[in-house]
C-alpha cells in the first residue's frame, strides 16, 4: 500500500522521537555477512520502533536485508525502511486512516516504506491473520510484502496492480516494467483496493 505525503508533516507527530536507528549497527554485525551484501545495501537506512526489544530488532532487520539482497540491482537509492510491533501498529494505521490489516505501506516522498512485526514472527496471532487477509502461505508473506513496497518505490508510486505486477517481475527476475496495463485483480490487490484508506485530516 502507498501514501503519497512526507515524513515530517503526518508521520513525525505519530512517531515522535521513537524511532530507533540501527544502521550504524549494521556493519558491525550479523547483518552484513558479506561484504558484497553489505554494499549493495548501503544507501538503505534501516529503523525500528523503540517499543521494540533491540535484539529482536536486530534480528528483524537481518531477515529484511536478507530479502532486500535479493533485489539489489533494482532498490531505490536512500530509501528508509521502519519496523513497526504490532502493538503499536494498530494504533499508526488508526491514526494514518490506511487498512489496519494491511502490513505494511510506503510513503513515497519521504522515501520511506514501513512494516509491521507480524511479517517477521512466524508464530504470532496477528501473522496468522494476515496470511488468511492477503491469502498467501506463511513464508511467502514476507517475500510478498517486501516485494510489493518496492514496486511502489521503484515505480515512484503506482496503483495497486502495478506494484503487484512489478512484485511479481521482482521474484521471477523478470524485467521491470511500471507502465499501466490492466489485469485482473489478485487477493494481495483486493485487499488494498477493497477499502482505500481515506484522506489525511487537515493540520
Amino acid at each position: 500500500m502507498k501514501a503519497a505525503w512526507s515524513f515530517g508533516r503526518f508521520l513525525a507527530p505519530v512517531f515522535g522521537a521513537c524511532l530507533l536507528p540501527v544502521v550504524t549497527l549494521c556493519g558491525a554485525s550479523p547483518l552484513a555477512n558479506a561484504a558484497s551484501h553489505a554494499d549493495s545495501l548501503v544507501t538503505q537506512q534501516f529503523f525500528c520502533y523503540t517499543g521494540l526489544d533491540h535484539h529482536e530488532c536486530l534480528e528483524n532487520i537481518a531477515k529484511l536485508r536478507a530479502e532486500l539482497v535479493r533485489y539489489s540491482a533494482d532498490l531505490p537509492r536512500h530509501w528508509n525502511w521502519v519496523i513497526v510491533g504490532s502493538e503499536a501498529w494498530q494504533s499508526v494505521v488508526l491514526k494514518l486512516h490506511v487498512d489496519r490489516r494491511s502490513p505494511a505501506f510506503t510513503a513515497i516522498e519521504a522515501r520511506e516504506t514501513f512494516r509491521e512485526e507480524a511479517l517477521f514472527l512466524p508464530t504470532s496471532a496477528r501473522t496468522v491473520d494476515l496470511v488468511r487477509n492477503v491469502r498467501a502461505p506463511l513464508d511467502q508473506l514476507l517475500a510478498l510484502a517486501v516485494s510489493h513496497e518496492l514496486g511502489h518505490a521503484i515505480c515512484d508510486g503506482g496503483d495497486e496492480a502495478i506494484a503487484n505486477r512489478v512484485s511479481d517481475q521482482l521474484r521471477n527476475g523478470d524485467k521491470i516494467d511500471c507502465s499501466e496495463t490492466r489485469n485482473s485483480l489478485t487477493p494481495i490487490e483486493e485487499l488494498y483496493l477493497r477499502r482505500r484508506f481515506s484522506p489525511l485530516p487537515s493540520r
